[in-house]
């Protein structure tokens, strides 16, 4: 989209939940594990992950705690990897939703030329699906650490709670977006502080496929 003079409006969404009835990072997880014949290995890392979660243990570090699955793996095939997801996905869109009233208030926006956002605790390769369906959308997001082309296991920060007010704070001020004509929308607590950013904002009722999500 063009700069201008003139403050832009945007809309800034979580996704899983909010867009998707499913969990893009455990779901992306379980598809790998799938392909490479690992999904008992990767239950197991997903149930300390949740029991982690009933246990206090904040979602940021959870979140943190996720990106370890992905050590010494090569960013260039986990990025084809989300392309194979997005294809798999595509073949059974009934199980894949997006969910309502949000994907049809994000196509309103697309129509009405305002930039729409994701702010998510996600990272890119899991969310191949969401941003073909809108290929303008942006993406702020957990960025995984890398080095020689493969991942670390560790983030710079996960994008959660305050981490989330403080990302759309960001993109604002550098797009010239104007937040208290801006539109946001979430389903769960931890999205309120960059919802109460914008001047309209939309908190739903959680929607998630299988286990409640603790780490996005």
């Amino acid at each position: 989209m063009e700069e201008s003079d003139t403050p832009a409006q945007a809309a800034y969404t979580d996704i899983d939940g909010t867009v998707v009835a499913y969990n893009t990072i455990f779901d992306f997880l379980r598809f790998d594990a799938a392909e490479g014949l690992r999904l008992s290995e990767a239950e197991d890392f997903l149930g300390g992950l949740h029991a982690a979660a009933r246990d206090g243990v904040p979602r940021s570090e959870t979140n943190a705690r996720y990106f370890r699955w992905w050590q010494g793996r090569s960013v260039v095939e986990v990025a084809e990897l989300g392309d194979r997801w997005a294809d798999f996905q595509a073949e059974s869109p009934g199980e894949w939703r997006f969910l309502e009233p949000v994907a049809s208030l994000l196509d309103g926006h697309t129509r009405n030329e305002r930039r729409i956002v994701a702010v998510t605790a996600s990272f890119k390769p899991a969310l191949v699906r969401v941003q073909r369906r809108w290929p303008h959308l942006e993406v702020l997001c957990t960025l995984p650490r890398t080095k020689n082309g493969q991942y670390t296991g560790k983030i710079e920060e996960a994008l959660a709670g305050n981490a989330k007010a403080r990302a759309v704070a960001s993109h604002a001020a550098e797009h010239g977006v104007d937040l208290m004509a801006s539109f946001a929308y979430g389903d769960h607590h931890s999205d309120l502080p960059f919802m109460a950013l914008a001047g309209e904002s939309l908190l739903v009722s959680p929607t998630v496929k299988g286990l409640p999500s603790t780490v996005a």
